[in-house]
Parts: C-alpha cells; sequence; structure tokens
C-alpha cells in the first residue's frame, strides 16, 4: 500500500481521538474559551507539591534563580530586599564558575577563586545595593563574553556586536538576550529580506507520514508524537509544580493544579495560588515564585545534557572509529563514493577525529575504512573561512556489546534531546519582560520596588510593551508568508 494511505490512516485516528476526547470534555463541563480550549482544574498534586515544600533551601534556590535570571538588576533587587546574606552565598557560586571558564592554569584558577571568596565576605560584611550591582554586573560579563567565544568559536560576529549583548546581558540578564535576539532578527527581516520567523507556534504536523509537533519556517525541526507529548508532560510539570512549592514554602495556600488543553491536547498548565494571599505577601515572595517555573525549566535542560553526556559517554567511544552520517551532494565524498554508515578508521594514519576537526583546504587525504581506503582532496568549507570540507556528517559508533540494545539508546537520546531543545525554548520565552509571561510579572515588581511616582512606573511599563509587541510582530511577519504560500 503507497505510503499515502497509512498517512491517512494516521490522520484519521488522530482526528477520531481529538474529537471523541474533545466531546468528552464538552459533556464534564469543563470550564471553556473560545468553543474548544478548556481549563480543567483539579486538586490533584497539591498534597505531592506541598510534601517537596518542607525540603530545605528553597528560598536559596530562589534567590539564585532571580540572579542567574536577571543577573546585576536581580542582585540589586535582591540587595534592596535585604538578602545580602544569601547573595554572599550566591556570588562564590557565580565566580568560581567564572575562573573555570577563564583561567586555564591551577595558580590563576586558585588565585581567582581567593579574590572571589575575598569580595564575597566583604558582600556579607559590607552590604551596598550599587556595589552589589556592579561586582555582579562585572561578574556575569566575564562568564557571559566567554560563554559566546566557547558556544560559537567560529561565528561570524562583530566584536562591538558580542560585546554589547554581554553587556545587556550581564545588566538585564536573559530577558536582554530574548530582546537582543529578536531586535537582531528583526533587523535581518527588514534589511536582509530574511523569510525566517524569528518566533513561531508549536504546531500538531505530518512529515514522512509521522504525526509530530513543528514549527512554521523549520521545517527541519519535527518532534514525533511520542516523543512531544512526553516532553512537554516534563517541561509542563516541572514548571508548574516549582511554582507551587514556593508558593507553600511562602505560606500561600493552591486553591487547584490543572492543565489548560485544545480539545484534548495539552498546551499548558498551571498552579492556582491564593490570589488575596499573594497580594498581601512581600513583593520578594511573589519574585521567588515568578521566577522558579523558568528555572526549573533551564535545571531539566541542564540535567538532560548532563544524562546525554553519560549515556554517549557509556555507549560510544570515539576509538570504535567515526560513523559516517549523512553524505552531501556535490561534495568531495560525495564523488568519492563514500555512503552513509561507513566507519572510518583513520585518516592519514591517523586519529580521524583529530584530522577532520582541523582539516585544511586543497589537501588530499586517506581515509581507511571498513569498506576500504579513500582518497578525498578537501575543498573550502561553505561556512567557514580557511576551513577543509569533504561534505559528511559523523557520529560514534556503538560500543562492543551494546549493538542489540542500539535502538533503545537512540530512543533515549533522541527524547533527552527534545527535552533540553524545549525546556531551554520555553524557559527563556517564559522570561520575556511583558505579562502574561513569568517575566513581565517579575519586571513590574521590580519597577515597583523603586518606589517611583505612579504615571512614570504606567509609562515604562507600557514602553516594555510596545517595544516587545513591535519585535514580536516584526519577527511574526514571515509566518504570513509562509501561510499564504500554504493555501
Amino acid at each position: 500500500m503507497p505510503l499515502d494511505f497509512y498517512t491517512l490512516i494516521i490522520i484519521s485516528v488522530f482526528v477520531i481521538l481529538f474529537f471523541a476526547g474533545t466531546a468528552l470534555l464538552i459533556r464534564k463541563n469543563e470550564q471553556r474559551y473560545l468553543g474548544i480550549i478548556f481549563l480543567i482544574r483539579t486538586k490533584y498534586g497539591i498534597n505531592f507539591i506541598k510534601k517537596l515544600s518542607k525540603l530545605p533551601g528553597w528560598k536559596f534556590i530562589a534567590d539564585f534563580a532571580i540572579v542567574a535570571s536577571l543577573s546585576g538588576i536581580g542582585a540589586l533587587y535582591l540587595s534592596s530586599q535585604g538578602r545580602a546574606k544569601n547573595l554572599s552565598l550566591i556570588f562564590p557560586v557565580f565566580g568560581i564558575f567564572a575562573c573555570f571558564l577563564n583561567f586555564h592554569t591551577a595558580e590563576l584558577f586558585i588565585a581567582g577563586t581567593i579574590f572571589v571568596l575575598l569580595v564575597a565576605a566583604i558582600i556579607r560584611k559590607f552590604p551596598n545595593h550599587y556595589l552589589i550591582f556592579a561586582i555582579f554586573s562585572i561578574l556575569i560579563f566575564t562568564i557571559t563574553a566567554r560563554g559566546y567565544l566557547i558556544i560559537f568559536p567560529h561565528a561570524q560576529m562583530e566584536i562591538l556586536t558580542t560585546l554589547s549583548m554581554s553587556i545587556l546581558i550581564s545588566i538585564f540578564g536573559l530577558p536582554a538576550f530574548i530582546l537582543g535576539a529578536l531586535t537582531l532578527h528583526a533587523y535581518e527581516i527588514i534589511f536582509m529580506h530574511s523569510e525566517i520567523p524569528g518566533i513561531s507556534p508549536m504546531l500538531p504536523g505530518v512529515k514522512d507520514g509521522e504525526i509530530g509537533l513543528g514549527f512554521l519556517g523549520y521545517s527541519e525541526i519535527f518532534i514525533p508524537i511520542w516523543y512531544g507529548i512526553i516532553t512537554l508532560i516534563v517541561l509542563l510539570t516541572s514548571h508548574e509544580i516549582s511554582h507551587g512549592i514556593l508558593s507553600y514554602v511562602h505560606k500561600i495556600n493552591l486553591k487547584s493544579t490543572g492543565l489548560l488543553t485544545f480539545g484534548i491536547i495539552p498546551i499548558g498548565a498551571f498552579v492556582e495560588p491564593d490570589e488575596d494571599a499573594m497580594k498581601k505577601s512581600e513583593g520578594y515572595k511573589r519574585m521567588q515564585i515568578y521566577v522558579m517555573g523558568s528555572f526549573a525549566n533551564f535545571a531539566v535542560a541542564m540535567l538532560g545534557v548532563l544524562l546525554l553526556t553519560l549515556l554517549v559517554s557509556a555507549a560510544y567511544s570515539p576509538d570504535n572509529g567515526m560513523l559516517v552520517g549523512n553524505v552531501m551532494n556535490d561534495s568531495p565524498a560525495y564523488y568519492a563514493n563514500l555512503s552513509e554508515g561507513t566507519t572510518i578508521y583513520k585518516v592519514n594514519d591517523e586519529n580521524p577525529w583529530k584530522q577532520l576537526k582541523n582539516l585544511s583546504q586543497n589537501k588530499t587525504v586517506i581515509l581507511e575504512t571498513n569498506k576500504g581506503n579513500f582518497t578525498i582532496t578537501t575543498t573550502q568549507h561553505p561556512n567557514i573561512e580557511g576551513r577543509g570540507y569533504i561534505g559528511i556528517t559523523y557520529s560514534l559508533p556503538i560500543n562492543k556489546g551494546l549493538e542489540n540494545s542500539e535502538n533503545f539508546i537512540n530512543i533515549l537520546l533522541e527524547l533527552l534531546k527534545w527535552i533540553v531543545l524545549l525546556n531551554f525554548l520555553v524557559g527563556i520565552t517564559n522570561l520575556m519582560p511583558v505579562s502574561p509571561f513569568d517575566g513581565g510579572k517579575m519586571t513590574e515588581e521590580i519597577i515597583a520596588s523603586l518606589n517611583l511616582n505612579k504615571k512614570i512606573v504606567e509609562h515604562i511599563v507600557l514602553a516594555i510593551i510596545g517595544i516587545v509587541l513591535f519585535l514580536i510582530i516584526i519577527n511574526a511577519f514571515p509566518i504570513l508568508k509562509i501561510i499564504s504560500d500554504i493555501f
């Protein structure tokens, strides 16, 4: 039977389940918006959240999350709220990490660590709001600037852009990263006529006969449905449980937990704290509750990276050679008839990982593989100036003895990959400085703490909303062309 028939069967089953489940929700009289968007409230999970809130250290973690999310401004806010004691403990965590990134000898690392501990002692003994703001901003700048060089070692990025972004992030935190990225992409859309949207909704779709989740304008990103469902459950659960934990830490009861669904498809989750108790609580307590959602997503993403690393190191080894993935059309490897699935043992009689990482152009290389030897002459890399190119993607071959488990290992790796990506994207998007995002509520708390004139506060909030909406509209503009092409 043709593939299209199976695609039709899959879509039909999905549609039947969707409408049957939606009809069941309608009969149960769940709260509805726009016809088939449901707000499903429950008491399920409240006792579990309450038990978790009794574990020690949540207030410190929340303060750490505020600094990690809002950098210098976050440290200034906590200092103004009398949280200098926790800041004196948070500073060494960032400081030692900065030393690890920037100092590559034991002597410099030890000297840097001693200096960091000395500054932390000064913060604790002589807390000053503006001093704390300055030293945290400088410290986070050293981390951010170095981070750009580590993550984008070959990026054609102007030094002015790198420095300006690092400065903004070190002062205003991750919201500055989001707005900076949206601004740069808006520039590309307006002046360079980019057709790639800067923001895109995640929507259900079908690719190669498989139902999943994708993003308009990013056809290469497609999450098979079961990976997507598990990832969303992990993402939403961690995000909302963390809000609930801090609510109970601050003696604010939860009225309910629940799901927001499109038909039967979960599109959000929530915990519902007592609104009166929230309004009466101190500002920094509300701030801690708001920040923990995104921080939980970042923590899950980092845990996912750790598990990915451990799984890959346990199951794969570079000593087994290099496994060829895709072979690019019209590349040197393509014309040499190198095929997918080939294992490369040596390149020019040396370690293939070292040799292919440092290829120069117009160089002849001999590949020793499980399918014989291949002689290939490199060309100029299409994206990296001065770098050689043979036109393959590659990965690690599975360790001996684990061949029968390779499919299961690949499933775990694929799932962890999507958990990391979506938790990071949702975590950082949630820090956008406008409501209903948590970042918007945090921004309002910070502005309120400045004790400014009410009209000035309203103007600042409106200005932020206007800037963010303008950037969102520009970044979403290419989606209109994509939709018009579809129809």
